[in-house]
C-alpha cells in the first residue's frame, strides 16, 4: 500500500511511524496517463481497461513508458458502480518523427 503526501512536507517534516515496517520515502515525480473506471475490479475488467489505455496512447504526444497498473481507491464492500478504479502508466513525450530530407537536386 503506497500513501501519497503533498508536496509541501518532507521525510523530515512527517511524523515517525510507530510500526518499524513502515517507511517513509521519496519518491521523484513522474508523469502518467491515467483512465478512471467504475465497476468491477476482476482481472478481465482491469486488462480489458489497461487496453483501452494503451489504445489511447498509441497516437499522440505521450508514449508508455512503463507497463500498465491498476489502482484502487475503495475497500471491497463498495458497491461496484461507486468504486473508484484507475489503470495508469508512467508516460514519456514521444519522439517525433521526422520525415527524412528531400534529395538535393543534381548538380
Amino acid at each position: 500500500i503506497r500513501f501519497f503526501m503533498p508536496s509541501q512536507y518532507s521525510e523530515e517534516s512527517l511524523p515517525r511511524p510507530k510500526d518499524e515496517r513502515v517507511r517513509i520515502i521519496t519518491v521523484p515525480g513522474e508523469t502518467y496517463a491515467v483512465l478512471r473506471f467504475r465497476g468491477s475490479t476482476g482481472p478481465d475488467a482491469v486488462a480489458a481497461q489497461k487496453q483501452r489505455l494503451m489504445a489511447a496512447l498509441a497516437t499522440g504526444p505521450w508514449a508508455a513508458a512503463a507497463e500498465p497498473e491498476a489502482w484502487f481507491y475503495d475497500p471491497p464492500w463498495t458497491i461496484p458502480n461507486l468504486r473508484r478504479n484507475e489503470v495508469v502508466v508512467r508516460v514519456a513525450p514521444r519522439e517525433p518523427v521526422i520525415p527524412p530530407a528531400p534529395a538535393a537536386p543534381p548538380a
